[in-house]
């Protein structure tokens, strides 16, 4: 990024007295002028060099100025570019035309050497302002960039490879508000949560460090759901502000006994899926999310469910039922409930994953999606 005041000027002129006299003029202003012949060497030469301000004549041979303003402004993208068409004064239509191909002031020739200085100052302030944003822009980035390395160690998910799931994960940030967990302290028994902190990026990442720590301690001393998601949200309540909460289901799945435990808190519910795609069970939200109420009032009862035949536990944040497409339709519960019923089971995740992602029709939802699947046999 720019670090002096000095700016490069590229000069789109053919005649040699206004070269020298503009680039003389620009020199004493501390600036460093570079010269083009034509309208496609400096095009060329804008694609060579970086460039701060444009000078372009309108009239000139191989190609003219009008044209060489609208290949410039292309080749610029989103970059604000000062240019300034010079023209005869006598030149009315060569003005208009030029600040519709993308000028944005001119100076009349014969030229005025102190209003050509007034304007190159005030472009400068803008030119360095610019600059100024986009130090600040690529300093904020590698702050976020180093506070979400420090967001991945300290949210420690556990190790959802070694588990009989899938999971999927898409923030729409650099941070994601949603969490996946899991646990395997005790035997035979697979502790799983889904969490949706309040809001979007560090500012929902960082009530799940709060969480996921208390997830993780309190799964290691072999304590029971119930005992868990009190601990969490007695953490929740104690450290969050008011206005944040997490929205969380819990789940300890016993292999051995067949069972789904389950604790659910403010997300959609959790769907229980036999081998054809029935819904053969719901885990409904009887609870608010984590960090709301004092430990007095929380309910930490949960429910516990049976399985003969092998199931498949399917849950997920409400980012992927209301995903919108560019044209502002969500995804909506319906559209995954056919989906489900109508991908055979080796193909319900990455089905559900690949049709969010064409209705998004972008790499990011306007929210933090998240979605689980555990394999219970």
């Amino acid at each position: 990024m720019k670090m002096t005041d000095e700016l490069t000027i590229l000069i789109l002129e053919d005649d040699k007295p206004t070269q020298l006299l503009l680039s003389k003029s620009l020199s004493r202003l501390g600036h460093k002028a570079i010269i083009a012949d034509n309208g496609q060497q400096g095009v060329e030469l804008f694609q060579s060099q970086h460039i701060d301000i444009i000078l372009t004549d309108i009239n000139m041979p191989i190609m003219d100025g009008l044209e060489a303003i609208k290949q410039i402004r292309i080749l610029a993208k989103e970059t604000w570019l000062p240019i300034l068409i010079l023209s005869a004064s006598d030149q009315d239509n060569d003005i208009i035309l030029g600040l519709q191909a993308g000028a944005d002031d001119y100076l009349a020739k014969p030229i005025n050497l102190a209003i050509l200085h007034a304007k190159i100052n005030a472009m400068q302030r803008v030119v360095m302002l610019q600059y100024d944003n986009a130090n600040h822009a690529l300093k904020l980035e590698q702050e976020q960039l180093l506070a979400k390395q420090l967001a991945d160690t300290m949210l420690d998910i556990g190790d959802p490879d070694t588990a009989p799931m899938d999971y999927w994960l898409c923030p729409n940030s650099h941070f994601s508000g949603d969490l996946i967990a899991v646990s395997q302290e005790i035997d035979d028994t697979l502790f799983v949560m889904l969490a949706d902190s309040t809001g979007h990026g560090l500012a929902a990442a960082l009530p799940l460090m709060i969480i996921i720590r208390t997830f993780h301690a309190t799964t290691k001393k072999g304590l029971s759901l119930t005992s868990i998601v009190n601990e969490m949200n007695h953490s929740a309540k104690s450290l969050l502000p008011a206005d944040r909460f997490v929205a969380s289901n819990v789940f300890a799945i016993n292999f051995r006994h067949k069972t789904i435990e389950s604790w659910c808190g403010g997300l959609p519910e959790s769907l229980i899926l036999n081998q054809q795609g029935d819904i053969v069970h719901s885990l409904k939200s009887d609870h608010l999310a984590l960090g709301i109420l004092p430990d007095h009032a929380f309910d930490a009862h949960t429910e516990l469910w049976h399985w003969q035949e092998p199931v498949e536990l399917m849950a997920y944040s409400d980012g992927l039922t209301e995903a919108e497409s560019p044209a502002g339709k969500p995804f909506g519960e319906q559209a995954l409930v056919d989906l489900i019923q109508a991908s055979a089971p080796s193909q319900r995740f990455s089905s559900v994953k690949q049709a969010v992602l064409e209705h998004l029709q972008a790499e990011f939802g306007q929210d933090d999606i998240s979605l689980l699947s555990v394999h219970c046999k």
